[in-house]
Order: C-alpha cells, then structure tokens, then sequence
C-alpha cells in the first residue's frame, strides 16, 4: 500500500514539472513568435513591400513604414533633376521641352517702343521648336523672336520688330515647369526700352 502511494506520489509530481516546463516553452514561443507556432522565430519589423526605398528582406511583420521618397528623374540633363533620388520613376521633363507651348503674357516695360506691340499682339504667345536642339521661336503675333534655352532654363531671345528699325534682345529663365520671365531691352536709334515678361502656361 505504501509503495502504491508512493509510486501515485511521484506520478503527481512528473505530471506538475512537465506541465510547468510547457507552460514556459509556450511562454517563450509567444514572446519571440507572437503570431504562435512552435517555431521559434524571431519577430523582425519592418517594410515588406519590394518596390519600396526602404524594403526590408529580414523583415516578417510590416509595420506600414514604407517609403518612397528615393523615386524621380535621375537624368542630371532635365529640367526637373533629382539628386537626392535613386531610383528613376520616368517623370523627367526637359527645358526645351517645356518652353514649346502656348503662354499667357504680363508686361512691364519702362518706356513706348515696345509697349504698344505687346498690348496688341501678345497677350499670349506661342513658342515653337527652332531648327536644332534648345533652339527657339518666340511668336508674338505680329513679330517673332529667335531664342535659345539650356537644360538649366536660362532662355537668350533676339530680333526686330515687325518694320525692322528696332533691334530687341534679352535674356529670362524658366522658373517651373509653368513659369518663365524675359528681360528684354528694345533700341531704335536713340531711344532703349526695357521690358519684363512674365509668362504663365496656358493649360
């Protein structure tokens, strides 16, 4: 009878340690795989999209930190270049490309040579292709300009207006892909005129 105790005794006892020694290795799982299973695997935050700046190979729970700030035009020739992107996303748009378009024209001029030829004829203008690459027709209706303009946006324009007696010149830059402004000086004989473009993209 004391021998049946005994033997009842130390079952008891081996029942307790194993379920404890479980209850542990269970713990442990939670704590490194919180999404259960009996792996033990360790629990990696992180990024889980491939096409993101930030993926995160090791990473097994996405923590919706994903980041896409490294896509842009990456070709140092356009107009809209981003150094600080890597990866390039097809948005790269050129100087030349841009200034060949219709635009809407404010004008402040200091004097009457070409005041009168612009509140006529050119409250909008067109901008064309020249014959080469960068080159460019200015027309302002009832005269045009010839020009150029480099892959930074600095535009050089020059002509005479529609009788030929006045010379015109002048230098802009291209502001965004939607503005642009040209200083340009008119001379006849004596007499100089300088004029500030404005120009906004008709869209």
């Amino acid at each position: 009878m004391k021998f049946s105790f005994k033997i009842l005794a130390i079952c008891i006892l081996t029942s307790i340690v194993i379920a404890s020694c479980k209850k542990e290795d269970d713990n442990f799982n939670n704590d490194v795989n919180p999404s259960g299973g009996g792996d033990n695997v360790e629990t990696v935050f992180g990024c889980m999209v491939d096409t993101a700046c930030n993926y995160n190979i090791l990473a097994n729970v996405d923590n919706e930190s994903c980041d896409y700030s490294c896509y842009g035009c990456t070709d140092e020739l356009a107009f809209n270049f981003d150094s600080e992107a890597t990866i390039d996303d097809g948005s790269c748009v050129y100087a030349s490309q841009l200034m060949v378009n219709n635009w809407s024209v404010e004008s402040n001029c200091d004097g009457f040579i070409m005041s009168p030829l612009i509140d006529v004829g050119a409250s909008e203008i067109t901008i064309e292709e020249g014959e080469n690459g960068g080159d460019l027709v200015v027309d302002f209706g009832i005269f045009t300009l010839e020009g150029t303009i480099d892959n930074d946006g600095n535009i050089s324009v020059s002509g005479e207006d529609p009788t030929g007696l006045t010379q015109i010149s002048g230098t802009g830059f291209l502001q965004s892909e939607t503005t642009a402004i040209i200083n340009i000086t008119a001379s006849v004989t004596l007499l100089t005129e300088n004029c500030t473009l404005t120009l906004t993209l008709i869209e």
